[in-house]
């Protein structure tokens, strides 16, 4: 091209199939041959190289300081999880991520939802900004519901054209989204359109997965320290004492244990265990413990006796398993104080013991005074004889002293459950007024008390007042058993007195059946022909009852008995154990 001063060339710049524009050249001359054109075309491919060069350059700066924009990013976030590591509230974890978005995504708004009930409740947003509990959307609709739902992050560079946008929040004009794995959703919002980006993106899905994470660990920490804790308290409230024993020591005891064993917890746990059993049941324990221990899993229950401070023997059920303690065996045990059981047991075994006897009693004893009635009043109806009648009757006074015994005897076997203290002169007196022996005599010589039952204590002494007038005649051959029915035991003395570890009751009477002191107290024993060998049971029956002991004493002689009936010197019942004040 032709100028005033001379010629200007252009030249194309280019470096491959990149054009950067023209180059343009001034020369005096116009190049005139081919030699001079390659020669410009050279250097417009040199002006492009260098240019694409410099371009290239500069992208790699570019390039280089978003990576370590990046790099910056990912690092704090790391830093922000570390963080949320400590935090002891869901709270503080919400108020962390929104922090990390604002100052480390940049972030313009933001903010943190959960999922409760089928909603979004927002629990944490941007600074300047309180969550509103009452603004809740459901967990199906808009982006959120959509990013939700189907578990992916989503990007709106414009909400005006997104169709779930619907209204569309005038506030903001794009919108990240990210699930938080079971927690809820993070939101960021912009002003701008196209605000967020795929790197915006992956970031926020890192800083989430840090919240999610640190939450499940945090509920998890929470679950086990609620079960750690309900599981204390059941154990600690339980009805059975719960151990754990290694090497004949305790390692932990709950309250229960120290109530059973009557210790405190430091006393139990520095005891050996084998010093709080009865001695006669430790060495099978000690045995059963051996066998536990020889492999975990192992389980057995069993029965045992344990001894209290004060000298109480207490019966418990023990159910143990061997388990693995601190890299060791240990065994875990359950105590149940099974006393009152075992007591129930006894008395049961007692009741089932005299229904055994009544039932004896009803076949055989009832059995001939029925015959004898039912014989009399067939004589009476044929005959016509109604003194038949009078054996009838007798028969049927003698079948109703009968069932008043076992009636009685039943009743007294129960055990005492109450008792007061009583004056034993008070009670003897008011038994005497029930016995009809006009001729006899009362002597109490004592004015000793007893915790006892006062109506059981008192029926104790009618039947004792009772068998020495019905069986103690002076003399077997001063009165014929007409005349003691008749008379009431006459000349009959009843002693009352007391002992170092009780009380006496004796009388002068013809005494005891010689060599019958070990089974008077047998159900239907009876050296009367008409009696109905219950009085001295039902005795027995009421000082078990109060836990005490009775015994027939055999008064001191210096010949042998003279004859069957007895010895002639009385006879003495001692009751002993109820401990008179």
């Amino acid at each position: 091209m032709a100028r005033d001063d001379g010629y200007t060339v252009t030249v194309p710049v280019v470096e491959g199939d990149d054009k950067y524009g023209t180059l343009a050249l001034g020369a005096d001359e116009r190049p005139e041959t081919s030699d001079d054109s390659d020669v410009l075309a050279t250097v417009g491919s040199v002006v492009g190289q260098a240019l694409a060069h410099r371009e290239a350059a500069a992208d790699r700066d570019s390039l280089s300081e978003t990576l370590r924009t990046e790099r910056r990013q990912f690092e704090k976030l790391h830093s922000v999880a570390a963080a949320m590591v400590s935090c002891e509230e869901e709270t503080s974890i919400y108020h962390l991520a929104i922090d990390a978005a604002e100052n480390i995504l940049e972030f313009d708004i933001c903010g943190i939802d959960v999922v409760q009930d089928g909603y979004f409740v927002p629990k944490a947003t941007s600074t300047g900004m309180e969550p509103d509990d009452s603004v809740r959307i459901p967990t199906d609709e808009g982006i959120a519901g959509e990013s939700y739902q189907e578990n992916r992050t989503v990007i709106v560079d414009d909400v005006n054209d997104h169709p779930k946008a619907d209204p569309a929040n005038p506030e903001y004009s794009s919108v990240l989204s990210v699930p938080i794995e079971g927690v809820g959703l993070f939101q960021a919002g912009a002003t701008e359109q196209g605000a967020f980006s795929a790197t915006d993106a992956e970031l926020a899905e890192l800083l989430m997965a840090h919240v999610s994470a640190t939450l499940q660990r945090l509920r998890s920490d929470e679950a086990l320290r609620e079960s750690e804790q309900k599981y204390r308290t059941l154990i600690e409230q339980s009805h059975d004492a719960v151990v754990i024993l290694r090497d004949s020591g305790f390692e932990f005891v709950n309250q229960r244990a120290t109530s059973l064993f009557d210790r405190d917890r430091e006393t139990l746990l520095d005891a050996d265990a084998c010093s709080l059993l009865h001695p006669d049941d430790r060495t099978d324990i000690e045995a059963i413990a051996e066998n536990l221990t020889a492999e975990a899993g192992r389980q057995q229950t069993f029965e045992g006796r344990i001894r209290r401070p004060n000298g109480d023997v207490r019966f418990c059920e023990f159910s143990a398993t061997s388990i693995r303690y601190d890299d060791g065996l240990a065994v875990l045990g359950s105590i149940r104080d099974i006393t009152e059981r075992k007591e129930r047991e006894r008395d049961l075994e007692r009741q089932n013991e005299r229904l055994e006897e009544f039932a004896s009693v009803v076949s055989h004893d009832l059995r001939s005074p029925i015959n004898v009635a039912r014989g009399s009043v067939d004589l009476a109806a044929t005959t016509a004889d109604l003194s038949h009648l009078e054996r009838a009757a007798d028969a049927l006074d003698r079948m109703e002293a009968l069932v008043e015994d076992i009636l009685q005897l039943a009743r007294k076997g129960r055990l005492v459950d109450d008792t007061e203290r009583v004056t034993l002169d008070e009670v003897a007196r008011d038994a005497w007024l029930s016995v009809d022996a006009p001729d006899a005599t009362l002597s109490v010589e004592t004015d000793a008390d007893v915790d006892a039952d006062e109506t059981r204590l008192r029926e104790l002494f009618e039947n004792l007042f009772r068998n020495a007038v019905e069986h103690g005649a002076p003399s077997p051959d001063s009165e014929t058993h007409d005349d003691i029915a008749e008379h009431g035991g006459r000349d009959i003395e009843i002693r009352v007195e007391s002992l170092d570890d009780g009380f006496a009751v004796e009388d002068d009477g013809s005494g005891l059946p010689a060599g019958s002191h070990e089974e008077v107290f047998d159900r239907g024993f009876t050296s009367a022909e008409d009696g109905t060998g219950f009085g001295l049971a039902i005795v027995e029956s009421i000082v078990d009852a109060h836990g005490w002991s009775v015994t027939a004493v055999p008064p001191p002689t210096d010949t042998e008995d003279d004859g069957e009936r007895g010895s002639g010197r009385g006879a003495r019942f001692e009751i002993t154990g109820c401990s008179p004040g």
